[in-house]
């Protein structure tokens, strides 16, 4: 399916741009005595003024675009020196007074007088002002008031909701901006109304009631919570993380850094968690919470994964991974390879017995490969079994991102790693029920009934210590 991150960033942008276009529309139409303040939903209580973009209309055909200054703001909403650099590279004026001062003809707000006709730029300012300064995610997280003429308030803020086409109307019906769901399936109805708005070809629920969303390379799960009470978001991103202590650190810096936001570590990797309200489910809360997880991982790259101790784990699997010859991936054999080429010669020899399905290999050829020792036969079972898990891993995950053609692949290499671990395994066998080679290298002849009884093989795919990859995905608490 097409890249999701990629869609949804190209359909929040234009949704801005329709935003932009009726809000100018609405600053042209503005007569002398017209008050228009937008202000994001989630400031209740910022100060005096609180966090907003303000156009008054006022003498001969003047509208003045003003943004509160720290004067108007509560502490933990106060503009950075980068924010006020913004405003001013934008063409508003510094404030040119306090809040308290005798009136001067500027104002205690950054500010700018523009004519009504002046309308497209003053939108552009109020537009970068309530997604770079506010972060204002979508239009559909401001709410407007209005003051002035006698014009109705349904008139006047028609901007914030552009009408819908006929046409879409009755291609599928209009999603209510919150409404309260009846149950889980009720829910479910509501998450696909909503994404399908962003996603057209939108994946199918998986077996474990979620939908796999790709965004930045990374899996993003959305499921419902317990009781339908929630809209759950899960992602992960960093596996393989060496120092816990130091993860844990950096877990609460990203908490502080992104508050709507949730970072956690489970076992060895780092993933994000959101818990979106479902009751009464608002589109425009799901839709916030994707843009808000879009927003941090365009910041994750390689260098965040190496900064908390980890590997990226994206989506891509084997097939997308990189690396470089500084970084040899069979040091520790729980860290997957670059490439095949990087795999022992000889346990190479032993896979490509079977290759396309072919399993007959006698257990006295696997043994000569490995030259007979124990120990190199079980560091190449340890390195089979774990390639073999990892690639049964990969199966379901493509398989859930709908990648059905890579799904095979996975599977069919996980097939081939298991039997690659099961002659493995006869080999060491063969060798420990005594069918070694004399000191002139030829084989020893033993009578069957002079023999040993064999220890009882050792299952080779029980659960293992170690988590894998692709454990805990579809828990979310």
């Amino acid at each position: 399916m097409a890249d999701a991150q990629t869609r949804f960033d190209q359909d929040v942008d234009a949704a801005w741009r329709e935003f932009r276009t009726r809000l100018a529309d609405h600053v042209a139409a503005m007569c002398d005595g017209d008050g228009l303040v937008l202000e994001p939903f989630t400031d209740e209580a910022g100060g005096p003024a609180g966090p907003c973009v303000q156009f008054y209309a006022w003498g001969d055909r003047l509208v003045r675009c003003e943004v509160p200054s720290n004067a108007h703001l509560a502490p933990d909403r106060h503009l950075t020196p980068v924010d006020e650099q913004m405003l001013l590279e934008l063409g508003l004026q510094a404030p040119s007074r306090g809040p308290d001062d005798p009136e001067d003809g500027g104002s205690p707000a950054f500010w700018i007088d523009r004519p009504g006709s002046w309308a497209d730029q003053l939108a552009v300012i109020a537009v970068r002002a309530l997604r770079s300064v506010w972060g204002v995610p979508h239009p559909l997280f401001l709410r407007a008031e209005t003051f002035g003429t006698e014009r109705s308030v349904a008139e006047l803020t028609s901007f914030l909701v552009p009408e819908t086409p006929q046409a879409d109307r009755t291609q599928a019906p209009e999603v209510p901006l919150a409404v309260v769901p009846t149950g889980d399936d009720h829910v479910r109805e509501l998450i696909e109304s909503t994404l399908h708005e962003q996603i057209d070809d939108l994946p199918a629920w998986d077996e474990d009631g979620d939908l796999v969303l790709r965004i930045a390379g990374v899996l993003v799960f959305v499921g419902v919570g317990p009781g339908g009470g929630t809209v759950d978001l899960f992602a992960p991103i960093v596996h393989s993380i060496t120092g816990r202590t130091r993860a844990a650190e950096i877990c609460v810096d990203l908490n502080r850094r992104w508050p709507h936001l949730k970072f956690v570590l489970v076992d060895d990797r780092l993933a994000i968690v959101d818990h979106v309200p479902a009751a009464p489910f608002a589109p425009a809360h799901l839709l916030g919470s994707l843009e808000t997880i879009t927003q941090f991982l365009d910041t994750v790259d390689s260098s965040f994964a190496t900064h908390i101790g980890g590997s990226l784990l994206r989506d891509q699997g084997f097939d997308g991974a990189t690396g470089g010859a500084a970084d040899p991936p069979w040091g520790d054999v729980s860290q997957l390879p670059d490439a095949e080429d990087d795999l022992p010669v000889a346990l190479l020899a032993v896979r490509d017995f079977h290759l396309d399905g072919a399993a007959d290999v006698a257990a006295s050829t696997v043994a000569a490969i490995g030259d007979r020792n124990p120990e190199q036969l079980r560091r190449f079972l340890t390195i089979s079994t774990e390639l073999q898990v990892w690639w049964d891993g990969e199966s379901q995950t493509r398989e859930a991102a709908l990648n059905t053609d890579g799904a095979r692949e996975a599977r069919a290499r996980a097939l081939e790693w298991e039997a690659t671990s099961r002659s493995l395994a006869e080999a060491l066998q063969f060798l420990e029920q005594g069918e070694g080679t004399d000191s002139a290298g030829s084989r020893a002849s033993r009578s069957s009934a002079g023999r040993e009884a064999s220890p009882e093989q050792p299952a080779l795919f029980d659960n293992p210590d170690e988590p894998t990859l692709f454990d805990g995905y579809g828990d979310y608490s």
